[in-house]
C-alpha cells in the first residue's frame, strides 16, 4: 500500500485532538497487507519450535462468507520447516513459537477459491504479527462475473496473472481493455483502482473504486478500498460512508474498524458534532484492538490522543505505554517515552 496515501490519511489527525503527538510512519507497515487482491475459527495454536513470536491470521472472504469446509493454512520457513493448521469458523488461526526471518503462508480454502499466498518477515521486535488474508474466488465460481462477456473475462484473468508476476503496467493495460469491452465490469474497476492506489494515483483510484462499488455494492472489500482511497485524499466525510459499509459487511475486520475510526476522528464540524464523532471513533478503535488487528500498537496511539484531549492523562499514558510495548523500536519510541513521563507527572 503506498506510503504517501497512508501518510495523508493516518498522519493528518488534528493537533487539538492529538496534542504534540507525531504519528509514526510505521503506520504504513500495518497496511502493507491491504493488497490488490480482490481487495482478497477454534483458534489453531501450533506448538513452539524455539522462537518467541506469534503469527495471528484472519481470513476474509470477498463474499463476506467463509467456505463451509475448513480452510487449511501452511507455514514454511528456512529455519522452522513446514507446519500447518486450520482456521476456525470465524477465519482465525495462530502459529506460535515463530523464529525471526522470512516465512510464507499458503491458504487452501477449497475448490472455489484461488490458493492464497502471503510472505511475512519476522524481525523479532514485535511479539505478535497480525496478518489479514483476503481470499479470491476463482473466475468460474465468482458470481460477480455473471453476464461479463468472455473476452472481457479473459483479459481480466490475464491481468491477474500479470499482477501475480508483479507486472503492474501490463495488468493496468489489460484491465483498461477489459473495461473498454464491458464498462460495468465491477471486478475490473476494483482491481484497477487498487493498482492505481498502489502507485499513489489517488484520483484515478477513487474514480475506479467508485465505479466498482456502483457495480458491486455488496462487495465488502471494494467498500473498504473505496473508503481508504477517499481517506487518502482527505475526503473523510465521504470516506466514512463506504467504511461504514465495510464494517457492516465484515464486522470482524480490525483494519476496517481502525480506518473508520480515523475517518471519524478527522472530520470537522461544531464542537458537539466533533465530540460525537470522536466518541464513536473511540469505540471503533477499541473494537479494532479487541479484534487484534494492529500488531504495531497504532490504535493505542490514537486512543492516547483522544484521552489526552480530554485531559485524562493517566489513560493517555497507559495507551502510549501499550504502543511502545508493541513497537519498542519505532522511530518515535524515545519521544513517546518522554511524553509518557510528562503525562505521568500531570495532575
Amino acid at each position: 500500500m503506498p506510503t504517501a496515501s497512508i501518510r495523508k490519511f493516518a498522519l493528518s489527525l488534528p493537533k487539538r485532538v492529538v496534542p504534540l503527538l507525531l504519528l509514526s510512519l510505521a503506520f504504513a507497515s500495518a497496511c502493507a497487507s491491504v493488497r490488490a487482491q480482490a481487495i482478497g475459527a477454534n483458534r489453531g495454536d501450533i506448538g513452539a519450535t524455539g522462537g518467541t513470536d506469534v503469527i495471528q491470521g484472519h481470513i476474509v472472504s470477498p463474499t463476506g462468507k467463509l467456505p463451509n469446509t475448513r480452510i487449511r493454512i501452511t507455514l514454511s520457513s528456512t529455519n522452522g520447516g513446514v507446519r500447518s493448521t486450520t482456521a476456525d469458523a470465524d477465519g482465525n488461526f495462530t502459529f506460535s513459537g515463530i523464529e525471526p526471518g522470512p516465512h510464507d503462508l499458503v491458504i487452501d480454502a477449497g475448490k472455489d477459491f484461488e490458493t492464497g499466498r502471503e510472505s511475512i518477515f519476522v524481525e523479532g521486535s514485535q511479539p505478535i504479527y497480525n496478518v489479514p488474508i483476503y481470499l479470491r474466488l476463482k473466475p468460474e465460481a465468482n458470481p460477480a462475473l455473471a453476464g461479463v462477456p468472455k473476452p472481457a473475462q479473459d483479459l481480466y484473468t490475464k491481468a491477474l496473472d500479470a499482477e501475480h508476476k508483479n507486472d503492474d503496467a501490463k495488468a493496468i493495460s489489460l484491465l483498461t481493455d477489459a473495461i473498454a469491452q464491458y464498462p460495468q465490469f465491477g471486478l475490473a474497476h476494483g482491481e484497477l483502482g487498487m493498482l492505481y492506489l498502489k502507485s499513489n494515483q489517488l484520483d484515478k483510484a477513487v474514480e475506479e473504486l467508485k465505479a466498482a462499488q456502483k457495480a458491486l455494492p455488496d462487495d465488502p472489500q471494494i467498500a473498504f478500498n473505496y473508503g481508504f482511497a477517499l481517506g487518502g485524499k482527505n475526503d473523510y466525510v465521504e470516506a466514512e460512508k463506504p467504511l461504514r459499509r465495510a464494517v457492516k459487511l465484515m464486522d470482524k475486520n480490525a483494519q476496517a474498524h481502525m480506518f473508520l475510526g480515523l475517518a471519524l476522528m478527522r472530520q470537522k464540524g461544531t464542537d458537539a458534532e466533533r465530540q460525537a464523532k470522536i466518541e464513536e471513533a473511540e469505540k471503533e478503535f477499541q473494537q479494532s484492538i479487541k479484534l487484534g488487528g494492529d500488531s504495531a500498537g497504532r490504535v493505542h496511539y490514537y486512543l492516547a490522543g483522544i484521552y489526552w484531549s480530554r485531559r485524562d492523562y493517566k489513560k493517555a499514558a497507559d495507551e502510549l505505554e501499550l504502543y511502545v510495548k508493541a513497537s519498542p523500536k519505532a522511530s518515535d519510541a524515545e519521544q513517546v517515552r518522554g511524553t509518557i513521563k510528562e503525562l505521568r507527572a500531570k495532575k
